[in-house]
């Protein structure tokens, strides 16, 4: 069963609503836009009830033809009058709803045109269509006329073109303006009201300029219109152009109407009028298919950020592994010094102390993992004094049992003496775990002697410069160009994420990390600000 056959079926007071109001909306239209009638069909520059059924096959089902066929049916007995057999008119009005129908089959079945009309090819597919089902519409109904003999021979050919231009008018106008209203949702609006004030006063302006002023020919002065459009489209979208469009078109039908015009003005005043009308549909589009990409980039990148922030926090939570080692380590022969205490029966003179350590432990290891926890939600760094020496000494005892496994030595050279630096003690040494597990991976399939140097200088009277240096093969230079870059890895069971957020540690240190051109082996460099008591 289709959407349309659902709706009818669950909710049958729906169409008892709908029917009454599209025909008698289709009859209001087709009466305010009957100005300037040329023929005995009584064709308008404008025409928006075509719009209007196509808004209604869109939104209520294809169920609504047979009724565009007797809104139409009714428009002429009530507004065009037309002085045509009724089997003629019955007939010229069936047409209509199968062009208008098979146009709308066209859009939802072929072509996949999406109703939020958000990009441009939808806004294509829409205004091909549109082009195309106006036309041969247009021609088939001037045609049934023809044949009766209601409209004569020469004038067929410009019948046909006034009638096809206004019904296209009306369709690129009125449909976007319907399918704007109906998401019942507010528009992504730029400004605020005193703006849009002055955009729809534009628009007045432009009107008077073009009409009122008579500096000039109303039609060379034509792009003045395009103006406050733009404007309009660029800071408010589709939903804004919309609105501004109908605006701009009943402003031109009026001056169309009360301003007067050359006999042979009427098509090219309407070509003027649909190049408006199709500059705003597609500015429209534009700034909103633009506004898609860009939250869909906004969603993007906060998918990547969450990412790199649940791989920091497993680089992280490797980097510390050895922190809560050490301390848990030291809370288990702590407890079991007081168990033996307690067994000798003697413990009141050592067991205090020993139970203190227990406690300092305790809190240490809980200092880790807050601190971890506070640097996967936020990034955040909390700097404190650190000694040169024992950041070194710390990440080289955290990555001997590592090393030696792989035969790997590793050395300490130290410029005594270093000042301070100021840092985040648990993120630093994050980094420098990181760059001595890469050091000691380098080394894994190298020849000779194995070895990797921690050092520290000064780099300046600010800043200190650690580096990590191998006796590995080296960084070849396709390697050097991606090596800070998130997911670019080198090692096949590498996440790439290492040395990215190696180097944003560092750089919301302030300080700067880099791979230094060294002879054989290579060499990662870091630089630490100076504690400022230093």
């Amino acid at each position: 069963m289709t959407e349309s056959a659902t709706l009818v079926a669950h909710r049958p007071f729906r169409w008892q609503l709908v029917v009454p109001a599209f025909v008698a909306l289709y009859v209001l239209l087709d009466w305010i836009s009957y100005v300037d009638p040329y023929g005995p069909l009584g064709i308008t520059p404008w025409n928006p009830p075509p719009g209007l059924s196509i808004f209604v096959l869109l939104r209520y089902g294809l169920w609504v033809a047979p009724w565009i066929a007797v809104a139409a049916f009714v428009a002429e007995l009530v507004v065009r009058n037309v002085a045509a057999p009724w089997p003629v008119s019955v007939l010229a009005c069936a047409w209509l709803a199968l062009g208008y129908t098979a146009a709308t089959v066209m859009l939802q079945r072929v072509l996949r045109f999406d109703q939020a009309l958000a990009s441009l090819r939808d806004a294509t597919a829409f205004t091909g269509t549109a082009v195309a089902a106006a036309l041969i519409v247009g021609a088939g109904y001037i045609a049934i006329f023809a044949a009766a003999g209601v409209v004569p021979v020469e004038a067929f050919a410009r019948s046909v073109a006034q009638f096809w231009i206004g019904d296209l008018i009306g369709i690129v106008v009125i449909v976007p303006l319907l399918l704007t209203l109906a998401r019942r949702r507010a528009p992504a609006v730029a400004g605020g009201r005193v703006e849009a004030v002055l955009q729809f006063a534009c628009i007045g302006a432009a009107l008077f300029v073009v009409f009122g002023l008579g500096i000039g020919p109303e039609l060379q002065l034509f792009y003045v219109l395009f103006l406050p459009l733009v404007w309009i489209a660029m800071r408010r979208g589709m939903a804004g152009t919309a609105i501004a469009t109908v605006l701009v078109q009943l402003g031109l039908i009026a001056a169309l109407t009360f301003g007067g015009h050359a006999p042979g003005e009427v098509i090219q005043f309407q070509l003027l009028m649909l190049a408006l009308a199709l500059t705003g549909l597609f500015l429209g589009v534009t700034v909103e298919e633009r506004r898609g990409v860009e939250q869909k980039l906004r969603d993007k990148q906060f998918e990547l950020d969450r990412t790199l922030r649940a791989a920091a926090a497993s680089e992280l939570a490797s980097a510390l592994a050895h922190e809560l080692n050490q301390p848990l380590s030291a809370v288990a022969s702590y407890t079991r010094a007081c168990q033996l205490l307690l067994e000798r029966g003697d413990p009141q003179r050592e067991l205090p102390g020993i139970m203190h350590k227990v406690v300092a432990e305790a809190k240490r290891a809980g200092t880790v993992v807050h601190r971890l926890r506070e640097f996967v939600r936020s990034g955040s760094v909390r700097q404190e004094a650190l000694d040169v020496d024992t950041l070194l000494a710390t990440a080289r005892d955290a990555a001997v049992p590592r090393a030696e496994r792989h035969g790997v030595a590793l050395v300490l050279d130290v410029a005594a003496p270093l000042p301070q630096v100021l840092a985040d003690r648990v993120q630093v040494e994050t980094v420098l775990h990181n760059l001595i597990g890469n050091a000691i991976d380098a080394l894994k399939g190298a020849t000779g002697h194995r070895r990797v140097v921690l050092a520290a200088v000064m780099h300046d009277k600010q800043l200190v410069r650690f580096s990590v240096t191998d006796t590995g093969p080296g960084l070849a230079a396709e390697v050097r160009e991606t090596l800070f870059q998130p997911l670019a890895s080198h090692k096949a069971e590498g996440l790439g994420l290492g040395l990215a957020i190696s180097r944003t540690i560092i750089e919301a240190h302030g300080g700067t990390l880099w791979a230094a051109e060294s002879g054989p082996g290579a060499t990662f460099c870091f630089t630490l600000p100076v504690a400022a008591h230093a």
